[in-house]
């Protein structure tokens, strides 16, 4: 009987080294994933979280941008999902904010739609399923929008889009966690996993495009 425990014991020890050692590499390898982003932008800012994922910023076209990697476990029967947030920061006074989510399961903790109160109809051109809510007159922005938000929509990997009036922000999914990992051990591991600069150059892209159209929103806003 001793020597059963003993090997058991000696299982567990095994798989319980196993596990560190392969979360530290994950944490190691999280460390470099936004490196390639780097040259997107004018002169960066890098640095890393408690989890250690990194974070990025510095400006762009003259602007400042924040890119965020966000870890999502939340949602039963689906690999852990890395979500890319990239925020154009930008005050925009007395304008109506909203925000586009897409495949709304409840559990996007990093959302912001649901932080407004009302529900803005889906106009023609975009997927009738998105989730839209918003300010009293966003409604209005959203028309303007419409073309350029579904544009972005194209991409299925898009999750949310959000204006506000202190900025514009488009959470793109990143990569996905190895599936071995996840179903034995419960961890979050991407293994080679990198954003490309040109992932983020397109996203900078469509946030400086919407930003233009917002602008000119806000000047016709003005003069009337």
């Amino acid at each position: 009987m001793s020597l059963t425990l003993l090997i058991a014991g000696a299982g567990v020890a095994v798989v319980s080294y196993m596990a560190v050692r392969d979360h530290r590499a994950a944490i190691r390898a999280r460390h470099s994933l936004l490196d390639d982003c780097k040259g997107a932008f004018d002169h960066a800012e890098l640095s890393r979280g408690a989890d250690g994922f990194p974070q990025i910023s510095g400006p762009h076209r003259g602007r400042w941008v924040q890119a965020q990697l966000l870890l999502d476990t939340l949602t039963m029967r689906r690999l852990p999902q890395l979500w890319l947030s990239t925020t154009l920061l930008e005050r925009n006074p007395g304008l109506p904010g909203m925000a586009i989510l897409v495949r709304h399961n409840g559990s996007e903790f990093y959302s912001l739609t649901s932080h407004f109160d009302h529900r803005i109809d889906t106009p023609l051109g975009l997927p009738q399923e998105v989730v839209i809510r918003g300010e009293p007159g966003a409604a209005t922005l959203l028309a303007k929008l419409t073309p350029m938000v579904s544009d972005i929509l194209g991409d299925a990997r898009v999750k949310e889009i959000a204006i506000t009036d202190r900025g514009l922000r488009i959470v793109r999914q990143a990569c996905e966690g190895k599936r071995g990992d996840h179903l034995l051990l419960r961890q979050s591991v991407f293994e080679n996993a990198q954003v490309p600069r040109a992932d983020l150059t397109r996203i900078l892209d469509q946030l400086s495009s919407m930003s233009a159209i917002v602008n000119a929103h806000q000047r016709t806003q003005a003069a009337a």
